[in-house]
Formats: structure tokens, C-alpha cells, sequence
């Protein structure tokens, strides 16, 4: 256990919602009526067995196409925001649902180069909200013992509202059931308001998004992701104990390690012991449709190799292979939070034009003022003998190069104090930074 991480603990959180698509019902129990007879538990039977058969309806018709698009997306993302002996949580998930909204609104050589960067390139836009509306629906009807919600809205500037090409908000609304909201982003509550959005549509794991609202600010696209699910063979508390986790640089800390008593049935595959090769675990959910996945180095090979395979290679081969047998697992506890803002890395990734104005005609009437701002992406996971708990959001900030006339002192600037009587300047100076106090 010597290289395994708490980075390559959360893998299965960074693809499974890509390559698994669950059946299932939306945290459905009927526990309620002490009285319940054997018709109403045919008739409960029946109606979860419908909503399986929807979600595997829907499952059955997510092109490979977008399943490959969002995998790829995931590896290139992860392994550019994967820094050396630092702990790294993303959901793939909500970054593409949320830049996929974004990408309806961009037009031109800013379209084409989102739609590269996303993998989208050899798809219309009207085929890929298709396909993200079939995956959303798979997604959230997957299992009686697990919550999956998917949520997603659109915050518009009461000002800049009307501009907002209505084609534009159709695709969100119909394909990714998009909520539009208008506020006065000038009002100090507005942020309070999208904060108290995200904190109910993340279960109160992620309680904002929004730090303050800047003054060339316009719109907000979010996604919102919240995942809570038991295992299928649970841990037995009893069964944990303290014992020591080596990290990358072959220091230790003493954690909570999960075991069972006796070796369990579970999907495995070592490729052996040798230099840069690995062994692989599948923990299943409630009723085995969604997956835990763990996946750790064997002999020399380094938690960073198997990022830089997966980025090199695709991830498709950890999940191929594996054979039920007896294996004993070990799995520390953890809970943690991480956020990032996104910009650096999709300029990395190619997706440069859409930080520059001109790019979002097909947004807003004249869209040429209108870039992307910012993309801030926050997650949070616990993992623990009972199951996991995780949730994500992901939004992408537009700004306006068309502002109302004003002075908004959010940036570097210039002051004079000044007799106008005479003219004579008393005092001139630049703020570069209002935090500093010398």
C-alpha cells in the first residue's frame, strides 16, 4: 500500500458517471405505512421497476460517441490539474454539462474551438444536448438505496436579460432542464441568492460558488451535482483501525483503515508486481450498477504514472479484466473539499477564444462584448464504512466589455487629490493593491 493516495482513492468519482450509467429510482423508500399489504409492495415493485426501465431506456441511447468525448475531456482535465503529492477531487460530470451550456452560446472559431477542446467536434450542438439529455436521465433514476441529483440554472443581470437570444435559453431549459433566474447582480443579496441555490442543490456540502459579483458581470451558468450512495457490502466499524498511509514522498500518517473481517467477493485485476503496473478493485453500490473504483500502482510505478497513462492512454483498460474472486481490501477513511478556478487549464487545453470578447453571438444580441470570465469548479467527498458521499459545482462566469458608464474601482487606478481653486495637485497616487498598506 505504499503509493496509494487519496488521489487515486476518488478515481472512481472522477469517470464512473462516464462510463457506468446507472438504473434506478431517486432515493424512493416506502417504509412509511406500517400497514402496507402485499399489493401496495406489488404495486411500489412495479413503479420502481418502471422507472428502472426509463433510466435504461435512456442509458441504451448515450451514443459511445459522447462517451468517449467526456471521458477523454476527463483524463485531459485531471491530469493537467494533478500536481505531485497533493490531493485532487473533480467531477467530470459538472464541468462538461456546465461548458456544454456555455458552448451553445459561442459561435464562430470560438464554437469550433470549444467543441474541440470538449471532443464535441464531430457532433452539432443540437446532437450533443440530445445526448446530454438522454445521460442526464439515466443518471438520476438510478437506484432505491442512492441519491444522484443533477441540477443546473442560468443567473441573468436584470439589465442584460433582454439581450439573451431566446434560442439560447430554449436549449438550456429543454435539454439540460436549466432554471432561469433574473436578479439585479448590482444588489449585495444577489450572490446570497446563487449560494443559496448551489447549498440546497449540493445538500449543504458546498455552500457557495459566488464570492462577490463583479461589475462587468452578466450571467451565470452552474451545475450542480450531489451523490450519496452505501455500498453493497458495507464496512463493519468494528473491523477499522488506525494504521499508517505512506504518501508520494515516503513520509506516513497514521489514518482509519477500513477492512473486512474475511476476504469479500469483489471485481479485481492485478497486472503483477513489476515496474509501472497496477491492481484494480470494484466496490459496488447499492444494487451493483454504480462503482467504486481503486486503483493503485504496483512495484516502482508511482500514482503519478497512472495519471500520466491515463492521460497518454485513456482509462478504458482500468475497468477491463476484472474477475470476481475473494480479495481483501483495505480503504482509508477521508473527507475533503477542493476547488479551483478552471481558466489557466482550458487555456492549456486550447480554448482560448472564449475568454475573449467576440466569441458568444449566438448568446446574446450583440455578443461581441460578451467572453467567459471565469470557471470556478468546487468538490467535496467523504468516503466512509457506511458508503460515499460527494458533491460538485461547476460555473461559468460571463462578463460584459459593454458596461454601463461608471467607475468601478475593481481593478488598478490612478488617484489625485487636488485645490481646484488653484489647480495644485497635493497628493497623487496608483492602487495596484487596496490590501497591501505600503
Amino acid at each position: 500500500m505504499k503509493k496509494f493516495t487519496s488521489i487515486i482513492s476518488v478515481l472512481f468519482l472522477v469517470f464512473f458517471l462516464f462510463t457506468a450509467c446507472g438504473e434506478g429510482d431517486d432515493n424512493t423508500n416506502d417504509d412509511n405505512n406500517t400497514d402496507d399489504t402485499e399489493v401496495d409492495d406489488s404495486d411500489a415493485t412495479s413503479e420502481l421497476e418502471v422507472k428502472y426501465q426509463k433510466a435504461d431506456e435512456h442509458a441504451a441511447d448515450v451514443s459511445k460517441e459522447i462517451v468517449a468525448a467526456n471521458t477523454s475531456f476527463a483524463a485531459d482535465v485531471f491530469s493537467a490539474l494533478s500536481e505531485n503529492g497533493k490531493n485532487i477531487m473533480i467531477s467530470p460530470l459538472s464541468i462538461s454539462i456546465a461548458l456544454a451550456m456555455a458552448t451553445n452560446g459561442a459561435s464562430d472559431e470560438n464554437l469550433d474551438e470549444m467543441k474541440d477542446v470538449m471532443g464535441f467536434d464531430v457532433m452539432t450542438m443540437e446532437e450533443v444536448n440530445a445526448q446530454f439529455y438522454k445521460l442526464i436521465n439515466c443518471l438520476v433514476d438510478a437506484d432505491k438505496d442512492m441519491v444522484l441529483s443533477i441540477a443546473n440554472s442560468i443567473w441573468m443581470d436584470t439589465y442584460f436579460e433582454p439581450r439573451v437570444k431566446e434560442v439560447f435559453l430554449s436549449a438550456l431549459e429543454d435539454s439540460y432542464n436549466a432554471e432561469p433566474y433574473t436578479l439585479d447582480f448590482a444588489d449585495v443579496t444577489a450572490s446570497d441568492t446563487i449560494n443559496a441555490w448551489v447549498k440546497d442543490n449540493t445538500n449543504g456540502k458546498i455552500e457557495k460558488i459566488v464570492d462577490e459579483i463583479g461589475p462587468d458581470v452578466v450571467m451565470y451558468l452552474i451545475n450542480a451535482i450531489y451523490f450519496k450512495a452505501a455500498w453493497t457490502v458495507t464496512f463493519d466499524e468494528k473491523n477499522t483501525y488506525e494504521g499508517t498511509f505512506t504518501k508520494s514522498d515516503d513520509t506516513t500518517v497514521q489514518v482509519d483503515l477500513m477492512t473486512f473481517e474475511e476476504s469479500q467477493e469483489f471485481d479485481f485485476y492485478s497486472s503483477g508486481y513489476e515496474d509501472d503496473d497496477y491492481s484494480v478493485v470494484r466496490l459496488p453500490y447499492g444494487r451493483d450498477k454504480f462503482a467504486f473504483y481503486g486503483i493503485i500502482p504496483n512495484g516502482n510505478g508511482t500514482v503519478d504514472d497512472l495519471v500520466a497513462d491515463m492521460k497518454e492512454n485513456g482509462v478504458d483498460k482500468y475497468f477491463e479484466n476484472l474477475q470476481k474472486g475473494e480479495t481483501p481490501v483495505i480503504l482509508p477513511k477521508f473527507k475533503f473539499e477542493w476547488e479551483e478556478s478552471l481558466v489557466d487549464i482550458f487555456k492549456s487545453l486550447g480554448m482560448e477564444k472564449a475568454f475573449l470578447p467576440g466569441g458568444f453571438l449566438n448568446l446574446a444580441e450583440n455578443g461581441e462584448d460578451i467572453y467567459i470570465s471565469d470557471i470556478k469548479h468546487k468538490t467535496f467527498i467523504e468516503v466512509n464504512e457506511e458508503g460515499t458521499e460527494a458533491a460538485a459545482v461547476t460555473s461559468v462566469e460571463f462578463g460584459n466589455t459593454a458596461m454601463p458608464d461608471g467607475f468601478y474601482g475593481t481593478k488598478p487606478f490612478v488617484y489625485i487629490i487636488r485645490d481646484d481653486r488653484t489647480g495644485t495637485i497635493l497628493f497623487m497616487g496608483k492602487v495596484e493593491d487596496p490590501a497591501v498598506e505600503k
